[in-house]
């Protein structure tokens, strides 16, 4: 199995070559890149929320943060307030997949422990998995209990039946929470901000069908905010004044 073919981390390296080549060529820690890039996600969502009337925690609710990164719900809290990235991933490819295998059974566990089987709200069994998946029930057994390691398709595959982004089981913290804001940034927020705006001027349903969509949003979310602060102060001039 390769561990480093992370179909979900390739837009968090495009990300740090493009903002901090310099720091990449000068061979700085990974995860000094990371927390860069971290960083330059909040700043985002510090705006976004600003703009929707809301905080950060608003937004980043902690124990989200942590269902939807596997980080625990208060390491996710400080690194969301700027403690510094301690897994330390190593530079050689042998070790680098010894790294990224280390975090693959811990994750998983996770993904079982929080996505419950909405029928039973407990974790789903082996026979469960194993009938929803085409997996093998000893394979899943195997798997949960440390004794195989699973190839990435049969990773992915448990990713989706968990409904977590692709590439989860394999992220240290430092990607897992820059690709669950990068995310954020991209799109969820701008739709959310759409949305509200388009409410605003009394529109009430949006549907998105690709990422260039979102992209358009983010380029015309001022014009909206310009709308429907006019279409604010045209009720307010027709609203009957106390004489």
């Amino acid at each position: 199995m390769n561990a480093d073919a992370d179909p979900g981390g390739g837009g968090i390296d495009r990300l740090l070559a493009a903002s901090h080549a310099d720091a990449q060529r000068e061979g700085l820690p990974r995860e000094y890149l990371l927390r860069y890039a971290i960083d330059r996600f909040l700043v985002d969502v510090d705006a976004y929320a600003a703009r929707l009337g809301k905080t950060r925690g608003d937004l980043l609710p902690p124990r989200h943060v942590s269902y939807m990164t596997g980080i625990a719900a208060e390491r996710a809290q400080a690194l969301l307030d700027g403690a510094p990235l301690t897994e330390e991933e190593p530079a050689e490819a042998k070790e680098r997949e010894g790294f990224r295998l280390a975090l693959l059974l811990p994750r998983l566990t996770f993904l079982r422990a929080t996505r419950l089987n909405p029928d039973t709200q407990k974790p789903f069994r082996d026979a469960d998995i194993a009938a929803r998946t085409g997996i093998t029930r000893q394979t899943v057994w195997n798997i949960f209990n440390g004794e195989r390691k699973p190839r990435h398709d049969m990773v992915g595959t448990l990713e989706n039946f968990f409904r977590a982004p692709l590439g989860f089981c394999f992220r240290s913290e430092g990607e897992a929470l820059a690709e669950h804001l990068r995310r954020m940034v991209n799109e969820d927020l701008p739709k959310l901000a759409t949305k509200v705006a388009l409410k605003r001027l009394g529109a009430d349903s949006l549907a998105l069908r690709s990422t260039g969509e979102v992209d358009v949003l983010r380029d015309i979310l001022p014009a909206l905010d310009t709308l429907a602060l006019q279409e604010r102060a045209r009720r307010a001039s027709l609203e009957p004044r106390d004489e």
